[in-house]
This record gives structure tokens, C-alpha cells and sequence, in this order.
């Protein structure tokens, strides 16, 4: 009986042991296939993104675009997807697969495209696109675009050029910028120094001018899309926004010009509208990113606003641009100059005889006009600058990004590293 007994644990045991067993591989399954499924699921995910992702789902925007216009031009001979990489490109649309199924399931529409110049939107849906480039009533025959920051005397020229009016028509109508639909409110809270000017007010874009049109009827409708665009970023009212950057500075106490603010407005301080243009203005001609356009506005209004007693290496406060200098220069019908040229640049920029002379105390605040004709960016920098006490930028880097410094010691080391990068 004890046998059987030893015999009967034995086998009571066996079970128990085989279930033990059993538990400890199951264990080791499940985690084995949590594992797997862990492995298939990152891999999933990478190949989704890696692979599906760009290969069967194209990335798309939806509507007709966010207001940004942007000139787009369609070459002879080209593809549905040579199209889908400019528009891709350009930022018209989210991805060129996009644009490319969405013609081949409007039956292959995108064939039928013409070339030419079109004026579309950033962030369009490929659908949206599609539609805009295959109406023939949208392609632009007679286009002529203006880049950003030309002056008035370029804007003439290119105008001229494209349609054959002769430039003296566009100077002869620019004379009366509120003819051409300037509002008057830009041209108040003028200094003795300022005048009117068109200068700013061409906004620069792609438009459909031909040799019918008259050099009015052109220059109106750049104004026109000027007015447009200041009103949709609400530059008016931002600039009435923007602060003092030293509100204890009384510049009068140290006997310099008036219209280094403004005229007398209760002692306030107060931005005009022509104010901010002449600093987007200046934006537009010195920077080289547009990432450094809202510091370099601080930079102007640092150096017209903050006490020159207290940042002695300013002198007095003086806008120093470059782009000022060879503002001037035109004017006159002389090249432009650049600092990396052989020329004793400190003595022009501090020649007082000179209203364009941008370092002269002669010459403090503002200047007659604006530069230049400013894009969306900088205006909108000039209106929102980002707040700091900087008072020298100096190009660095060759993708065109500044250095920007609080003294002059921090601006002759970034000097420095511009010429150590070969930009000098």
C-alpha cells in the first residue's frame, strides 16, 4: 500500500508538474507573440510612413487657398507632373501626388493646361488647383511681374519694358500718388523733411498689363492691391500698437531735430502709418531670411527711439542703412554701392549735404519716403518687430542670415564671422 501510495503521489505530482511547465511556455508564447505583434506594429507604423504614406496617401490641403497669392508659371512642354513639382514647389499645393491623382481622376484634365503665368494662392487642395489652371480665363497672357523691394524707379522700368509706355509717363503720373488711390491719411503727421511720394505704394505682384493700358490706369492697380493687402494684415492699426522702446528719452533735451519723432502730438509717442512703411521699406532692402525681418524692425526703431547719450556708439539716431545710401544714389541716376566695395563708406554715410546720408546727425529719423516697395512679410514685420535691444544686424552666413548685436563691440565680433564665412 505505501508503494502505491509513493506510486499514486508520484503520478498526482506528474500532472501538476507538466502544468507548471505548460504555464511557464504559455507565459513565454504570449510574450513572444506581444513581441511580434509590438515588431509588426512599428513596422507598420514605419512602413505607413515611409512607404503607404508616400506612395497611396497624398498629402492634401483643403479649400482654395489662405489668401497668400503666388505667380506661378507653367512652361511649354511641360508634364502633368513637371506642373505638380512647381505647384508643390511653390506651396500651392500640399504634395505633387496630390495634384497628379487628382487629374488622373478628372480624366488626365491636367494635359490640357496652357502655358503661361498664373496668379493662384498658397495651401490650394489639388482638386482646387486642378480647376484654377484648367480655365483657360485664368491664365495670365500679358504677365509682368514686380519682385519685392524694387523701387519705384525699377518698377518703371520693368513696366516700361513689358508694355512699351515710356517711362517718363510712369514718373509724370506718379507725381499725384493720391490720384492714384494713395489715401490721404498716410501723408499726415509729415516733418518739414518729408514729401509725397509714390515710393512703397506699388505693391510688388504679378498683373496683366498690356501696351493699351495707360501708366495711370497700372500704377492705380497696384495701389490698389497695396490697399488690399495693408488691410487684410491691419497694418494701420498694428502700427498705432507698437511701444516705445524708451519712453524717458526726451530728445529735444539734447537739441536734436524734431522730426526725429514726430511733430508735436501732446508729447505722446505715436507711430504714423508712413513711419512703419519707411521701416518695412527698409526691411525689405536689408534683410536677407524672413526670419530676420521682425529684428531688424526693432533695430530701426531701436536706433530712432532709444537715448543715443546712453548708446553713445550710434552718435545720434540715425537709421544707418546701406540700403538708404543707395536709395539716394538712384535718385540721382548713380550705381549702387555696397560696404564690400573699396570706398571710404563711413564719410558717405555721415555726409550731411546729403539728404539720403543715413548716419549723419543732419539727417536723424526719418527720411523724405520709404526705399523701396515692401512684400507682405515686410510689412508685416514692421508692425509686429520683435521685442530687443539690438542696434547693429550685419549679414553673417551665406543662406543670408544676420548677427545681431547690442553694442559695438558684439557688432565688430559678428563682422568677424561674416568675413570668416566670406560674406564681406
Amino acid at each position: 500500500m505505501l508503494g502505491d501510495l509513493d506510486s499514486q503521489a508520484e503520478h498526482a505530482d506528474a500532472p501538476r508538474r507538466h502544468r507548471r511547465r505548460e504555464s511557464g511556455s504559455s507565459l513565454i508564447a504570449m510574450t513572444l507573440v506581444v513581441v511580434l505583434f509590438g515588431v509588426l506594429g512599428v513596422g507598420g507604423w514605419w512602413a505607413y510612413n515611409n512607404v503607404i504614406k508616400d506612395y497611396f496617401i497624398a498629402e492634401d490641403y483643403e479649400g482654395t487657398g489662405n489668401g497668400t497669392e503666388v505667380a506661378v508659371v507653367i512652361e511649354e512642354g511641360w508634364f502633368v507632373a513637371d506642373i505638380a513639382n512647381e505647384l508643390y514647389d511653390q506651396g500651392v499645393v500640399a504634395s505633387a501626388k496630390a495634384f497628379t491623382d487628382a487629374s488622373s481622376d478628372d480624366g488626365d484634365s491636367g494635359t490640357t493646361i496652357q502655358p503661361g503665368t498664373y496668379n493662384m494662392q498658397e495651401e490650394m487642395s489639388a482638386a482646387s488647383a486642378l480647376a484654377f489652371l484648367t480655365d483657360p480665363a485664368n491664365r495670365m497672357t500679358d504677365a509682368v511681374t514686380i519682385p519685392e523691394g524694387f523701387t519705384s524707379m525699377e518698377v518703371y522700368a520693368k513696366l516700361s519694358e513689358h508694355t512699351g509706355v515710356p517711362v517718363e509717363e510712369f514718373e509724370a503720373a506718379a507725381e499725384d500718388p493720391e490720384a492714384l488711390g494713395v489715401d490721404p491719411l498716410w501723408f499726415e503727421g509729415f516733418g518739414d523733411r518729408q514729401v509725397k511720394s509714390i515710393e512703397g505704394f506699388l505693391f510688388p505682384a504679378t498683373y496683366e498689363f498690356d501696351e493699351e493700358m495707360t501708366a495711370e490706369q497700372m500704377l492705380s492697380a497696384m495701389v490698389a492691391k497695396f490697399n488690399e493687402t495693408v488691410a487684410d494684415i491691419g497694418f494701420i492699426d498694428k502700427a498705432a500698437q507698437i511701444q516705445d522702446p524708451d519712453p524717458d528719452y526726451d530728445p529735444g533735451a539734447y537739441s536734436m531735430p524734431d522730426q526725429i519723432f514726430n511733430p508735436p502730438t501732446n508729447g505722446e509717442f505715436k507711430i504714423y502709418p508712413w513711419m512703419a512703411l519707411q521701416i518695412a521699406s527698409i526691411v525689405q532692402s536689408e534683410s536677407g531670411v524672413p526670419e530676420d525681418n521682425a529684428k531688424i524692425a526693432q533695430v530701426m526703431y531701436n536706433r530712432l527711439y532709444l537715448n543715443w547719450f546712453e548708446h553713445a556708439q550710434t552718435r545720434c539716431n540715425c537709421l544707418h542703412s546701406e540700403a538708404i545710401w543707395n536709395y539716394g544714389r538712384q535718385l540721382n541716376g548713380e550705381e549702387p554701392i555696397t560696404s564690400g566695395e573699396d570706398i571710404e563708406w563711413e564719410t558717405l554715410m555721415m555726409d550731411g549735404e546729403n539728404p539720403w546720408a543715413p548716419n549723419a546727425k543732419e539727417n536723424a529719423g526719418y527720411f523724405p519716403s520709404a526705399i523701396a516697395n515692401p512684400g507682405v512679410a515686410a510689412l508685416e514685420a514692421a508692425v509686429n518687430p520683435e521685442p530687443g535691444d539690438w542696434l547693429y544686424f550685419v549679414t553673417a552666413y551665406q543662406d543670408g542670415r544676420a548677427l545681431f548685436a547690442e553694442t559695438l563691440d558684439e557688432h565688430r565680433d559678428n563682422i568677424r564671422v561674416a568675413e570668416d564665412n566670406g560674406i564681406q
